[in-house]
């Protein structure tokens, strides 16, 4: 009996694993003058547990759509301030230039990336912020949408 039972507890938890793996992520919507975020529902991203430092983070990205995910180098920090998000200037003189690679995110994987900005805004003090990160939904070539994902995180 305590081996039916055993193997019912191990199925059921294989079951809830494999059922998570593929849940999209909720994505909460934030009021940036000028920018739609997060008004894609088939992609998301979130940051990594414990990734955060003042000089980068580690996010990981889904895409639950049925064409290419893809993403880029691009991204923008914001910090909130007197009740609104407002974005963080650099630091580096002159205009930046952004590397014009394409990441594939694939289908209900994540895809980690590492992002350090100590280059571009320096050590960030403790606050509440925003990452915004480009997203692609590629379908084939000159047919596809932008849209620009985000995500919160505090530094202490």
């Amino acid at each position: 009996m305590k081996r039916i039972i055993l193997l019912f507890v191990v199925s059921l938890s294989v079951i809830v694993l494999l059922g998570c793996a593929n849940t999209p992520v909720t994505m909460i919507n934030y009021e940036i003058e000028g920018l739609v975020v997060n008004n894609y529902t088939d992609a998301a991203m979130v940051i990594v547990d414990g990734s955060v430092t003042n000089t980068g983070l580690a996010i990981e990205l889904y895409y639950y759509g049925e064409d290419e995910g893809m993403t880029g180098t691009w991204y923008s920090l914001y910090i909130y301030d007197n009740n609104e998000w407002n974005e963080l200037p650099y630091i580096v003189d002159g205009n930046v230039a952004w590397a014009t690679i394409a990441y594939m995110v694939e289908k209900n994987h994540a895809a980690e990336m590492k992002v350090d900005w100590e280059w571009l805004y320096g050590q960030l003090s403790p606050g509440r912020y925003l990452i915004l990160k480009g997203f692609m939904n590629f379908r084939e070539a000159g047919d596809y949408d932008n849209y620009v994902l985000a995500c919160e995180f505090t530094l202490q």
